[in-house]
């Protein structure tokens, strides 16, 4: 059971904060570097004051990033620059986006949900309470955004969840609010249009709230960030208000609803080989090789429609590779302990077959690698010119890359729902949700 409410949101008065578009920022996780300089630069009422606080050689337990943010907070709110709604509302949040030419719009809503623990149950049953996860996540230290969190005791980032909704009983209220004019709308220096509306009316709050109690909901992006809220949570057992969470939900059968590839990058590994690597491909795979990416990115599509397993390779010998699988069956002995909608995913052939049997690339080492920063493995999105930066990367001190096809959101859908998780990075879900336009305030 799924039990959302509405809340009153703080959001900025543009009157005296300024454009939205100059205040609002990407989630803090990739926000990095000189691009936090140049978000703080825009505005000093950008979120990225609070979210990406900058360490100083003078901090102490007292006076420290983290109290700095709370302090920008508390006085945001004070001034009025960030006032908070009259009714207890749901939020509309839609982004208007392109890919590969094509222009989409995917919607969902920001309300609160109660927290539970990340689901446990028996598989194939149907039985199960909780959250549900679906990919594995890197060893990432929760005690940053917790230190955020205990200091300014308000949600800023949003979580993204998805949830099925084939009769789209949700989206039919979602979409009668959007017909009113924006309370927010901006677009950002990638082309995105985002904007917000509110969803106040008792009856459409009711509705919503009725509508989701029988769903169940996937964390899209931010399991770190549940982690977070479920420890703070745990640490303020008499806060009401910390047994809630701001999230982002939205329809799985949205059709703006989009996933991307993560192409990996190997490197660092000893006595790696480019010819025992394609000798080993070809015992499992038939593989063709190209003298341009083009070609190889088409066969690789042509495989995807076909629902086989195919798979890109260069490794800075003037070729590019596509390798299809001939036949899953390795799978069942590989990963015989999984379910066989985790054995044909894409992303579990690629890491157990090639990954850790082929290159020996195993799950410690993966790990391990994360921890120490550069590693065995890196992950590239794909968007943009990252294919041509990857490729550059391998031309470097890279060994070679590994072009991915997407992961099907029925891939997601079916994986969680037997309480399994994907190996980490299976998923790109494109656009990002951003920092900024609603705030819930814990006390």
């Amino acid at each position: 059971m799924v039990r959302v409410k509405p809340f009153k949101a703080y959001r900025y008065d543009e009157e005296k904060a300024g454009d939205i578009s100059r205040l609002v920022t990407p989630p803090y996780d990739i926000i990095k570097g000189d691009k936090i300089d140049q978000l703080q630069s825009l505005s000093a009422y950008n979120i990225a004051w609070i979210i990406k606080n900058k360490p100083q050689e003078s901090d102490t337990e007292s006076n420290n990033q983290y109290t700095r943010a709370a302090d920008h907070f508390n006085k945001w709110v004070s001034e009025g620059i960030l006032k908070q709604d009259e009714k207890e509302s749901f939020y509309v949040y839609g982004q208007d986006f392109e890919v590969e030419g094509k222009q989409l719009f995917r919607f969902g809503f920001i309300g609160l949900i109660e927290l539970e623990d990340f689901a446990s149950g028996v598989s194939g049953t149907g039985d199960f309470s909780g959250v549900l996860q679906h990919e594995e996540t890197l060893p990432k230290d929760i005690v940053d955004r917790l230190s955020l969190c205990r200091s300014s005791m308000a949600n800023f980032g949003q979580i993204f969840v998805i949830y099925p909704d084939k009769e789209g009983s949700v989206d039919a209220v979602l979409e009668k609010s959007m017909k009113e004019t924006p309370i927010a709308d901006m677009t950002d220096d990638e082309g995105v249009r985002h904007r917000i509306w509110a969803v106040d009316e008792s009856p459409d709050v009711e509705a919503i709230i009725t509508n989701m109690a029988n769903k169940y909901i996937i964390i899209a992006d931010g399991h770190h960030r549940y982690k977070t809220a479920l420890a703070l949570s745990q640490e303020n057992p008499s806060l009401e208000a910390a047994k809630y969470r701001m999230l982002t939900f939205v329809n799985i059968s949205n059709p703006g609803l989009v996933v991307l590839p993560t192409h990996r990058v190997v490197q660092n590994l000893d006595g790696f080989s480019k010819d025992k690597l394609i000798e080993d491909i070809t015992k499992y795979f038939d593989i063709e090789t190209f003298h341009n990416k083009d070609d190889m990115f088409k066969l690789m599509d042509k495989m995807f429609h076909q629902k086989r397993h195919a798979f890109g390779l260069f490794m800075d010998d003037g070729k590019f590779y596509c390798f299809t699988l001939r036949d899953t069956e390795i799978m069942n002995s590989l990963l015989a302990d999984k379910s066989p909608e985790l054995r044909s995913l894409d992303v579990a052939i690629l890491h157990a077959l090639v990954l850790d049997k082929m290159l020996g690339i195993d799950k410690e080492k993966l790990l391990q690698g994360t921890m120490k920063g550069g590693g065995y493995v890196s992950y590239i999105k794909g968007i943009g010119d990252a294919v041509d930066e990857s490729i550059k990367s391998v031309k470097g001190a890279s060994q070679a890359v590994f072009f991915m096809n997407p992961t099907r959101v029925e891939e997601v859908e079916a994986v969680s729902n037997k309480f399994e998780t994907m190996p980490q990075k299976s998923t790109f879900f494109h656009p990002k949700i951003w920092t900024g336009f609603t705030i819930n305030k814990l006390r």
